[in-house]
Order: structure tokens, then sequence, then C-alpha cells
């Protein structure tokens, strides 16, 4: 009888020391988990607005490509460019 309470006791001890470092790692993996949810999260809000941009950006070029008068607003807006025989008159505030 007592070779049968080593045995268990041997059996105990071997399956204590199975689990203990997989219990370890358990509890560091968990936080590395964390972290990559947030870092998850973060990516894909960060994707949410850059698609939300692409889409402005998208239609400003489609604008473009299809509206003259869109064209001609942001020559004159943006590049500050007249028409052939168009004056302009520069108003500075005093």
């Amino acid at each position: 009888m007592p070779w049968l309470n080593r045995i268990l006791l041997a059996g105990l001890l071997a399956l204590a020391v199975a689990t203990c470092p997989q219990q370890v790692y358990r509890s560091a993996g968990a936080d590395d988990l964390d972290r990559i949810e947030r870092e998850h999260a973060s990516l894909v809000r960060s994707n949410t607005r850059l698609r939300r941009e692409i889409e402005v950006i998208r239609a400003e070029v489609n604008a473009l490509k299809n509206d003259p008068d869109e064209f001609a607003r942001i020559a004159r807006e943006d590049l500050n460019l007249i028409r052939p025989g168009e004056i302009v008159f520069e108003v500075s505030s005093l």
C-alpha cells in the first residue's frame, strides 16, 4: 500500500509541475491579449476614419471630372486663376 501512496503523490506532483507554468503563461498572455485587443480597436477606428476621408476625396475627384463649374471654382479659389479678359479687383480692409 505505501507504494500506491508514493505513486499517487508522484502523479500529483507531476500534475502540479505540468500545470503551474501553464497558469503563469496564461496570466502573462492575458496582458498581451488585452494590449492586442486595444490596438485592434484603435486600428479599426483609424480605418473607419480613413475610409470616410477616402469617400470625401473620391466625391471631390468625381466632381472635378464631371462638373466644369467645380473645376472653375477650385481654379479661382485655390489657385487664384482668372479667365482671359477678366479684371481683378483686390479689396483690402482698413
